[in-house]
């Protein structure tokens, strides 16, 4: 069996997600829509397939079932319920869609539809990430008690340029790139409430928060912080979880992950000891074998839904709008 896909959106992102498509035998990408018709016909010559002039005239193709969408978040809920309400299978970059709202209506429209949605949650797949919940759940460290995480870097340039640096296309920097970070921790713990946050704006540009920190409490008992940045130039990435028994930690995309128990020697693994398969083309593989044989990706459309929640819980905890100037800062 061959699963027919459409591509919405040829940025970046959206043909990376496509070439993750060509080394699987039970994918095939069938064509490539963009608003741009210049983009479009670049992908389509790139990824060795069609280019649609129309949404619809995309959509409408009988021979594909299946689309993945890769627009900017602010379209997100237009483009998914089009394709949804179509009857179609939908694989949706993070975040699902900017409000709670809209994800319920997608999921709705998905389950009325008897299609698959998933939600690009592809952190959980990376080795460092994927290997901690191995752990986790080996109980190497015990029950666990309290988790850590930081994810620090000077990406702001990056949020004052295109649609990412206007709030009500990208979410800010909660919903265009830390529904990551809400939903891997609530992969690995469960269901938790956002205690308390705050959020720091000092530049007026990207205007929505640029650094903040919450509190977070699990419904399993364990108490977590979690700190985000794109306006720290040293940077870097930290997961540090302390159980009863121990502690594990690691750093994010690269370095290693270690853990040790009390009165014994440490263990630490790097990515490539891990071996798990490319994370873009893991997601993939799994949309596509749900789709064609049921089976049960390792994170869906609710998944989606649920990093939105949480990260609209983290900004009302901040107050109004979710940051605070700092007096005087240019």
């Amino acid at each position: 069996m061959q699963l027919n896909l459409g591509l919405i959106g040829a940025g970046g992102i959206g043909r990376h997600l496509a070439w993750q498509l060509r080394p699987l035998s039970e994918a095939r990408l069938a064509g490539v829509y963009d608003v741009d018709p210049a983009l479009a016909q670049h992908a389509a010559d790139e990824l060795e397939t069609t280019a649609y002039e129309s949404l619809d005239a995309l959509l409408d193709a009988p021979e594909i079932e299946a689309y993945i969408l890769a627009t900017p978040p602010h379209t997100h809920y237009e483009l998914g319920m089009q394709v949804l309400q179509r009857g179609k299978h939908l694989f949706c970059e993070k975040p699902l869609a900017l409000t709670v709202q809209h994800c319920d209506a997608m999921l709705d429209a998905a389950q009325q539809a008897g299609v698959q949605l998933m939600a690009g949650q592809v952190l959980r797949l990376f080795p460092l990430f994927w290997q901690s919940k191995q752990w986790l759940q080996e109980g190497v460290i015990g029950e666990p008690i309290a988790v850590n995480l930081q994810r620090r870097g000077y990406e702001i340039n990056l949020f004052r340029e295109g649609w990412r640096a206007d709030p009500k296309q990208s979410g800010g920097m909660l919903l265009e790139m830390n529904v990551h970070e809400l939903d891997y921790l609530r992969w690995l713990f469960g269901d938790y409430t956002v205690v308390a946050a705050q959020g720091s704006q000092p530049y007026p540009e990207p205007n929505f928060t640029q650094h903040w920190q919450a509190t977070l409490q699990f419904e399993n008992g364990v108490i977590g912080s979690v700190e985000c940045s794109i306006i720290d130039p040293l940077g870097g990435y930290t997961v540090r979880i302390v159980g009863t028994e121990g502690a594990l930690e690691h750093t994010g995309f690269s370095g290693a992950i270690r853990y040790k128990k009390r009165g014994a020697h440490e263990i630490s693994l790097i990515p490539e000891e891990i071996g798990t398969p490319e994370p873009y083309m893991w997601e993939l593989r799994s949309f596509v074998r749900a789709v064609l044989y049921g089976e049960t990706p390792p994170f869906d459309g609710y998944d989606g839904r649920m990093a939105v929640a949480n990260a609209h819980a983290v900004l009302q905890a901040m107050g109004r709008k979710g940051a605070r100037r700092r007096r005087g800062q240019v």
